[in-house]
């Protein structure tokens, strides 16, 4: 009985860690907002944030 409780901790444990995981998760940048930000840097200023 006791180890089907630490299983179902040790599960939540899982399911929390991977949801905040992919919360933080940011989408990767495509080649256009590469080439405004290396543009931006370039003329001094950063772009506005959209």
């Amino acid at each position: 009985m006791i180890s089907y409780v630490i299983l179902g901790i040790t599960f939540l444990y899982a399911v929390i860690q991977i949801s905040l995981y992919a919360a933080r998760r940011r989408k990767p940048l495509g080649r256009d907002d590469i080439d405004e930000r290396l543009l931006a840097a370039l003329n001094g200023g950063d772009r506005a944030r959209e």
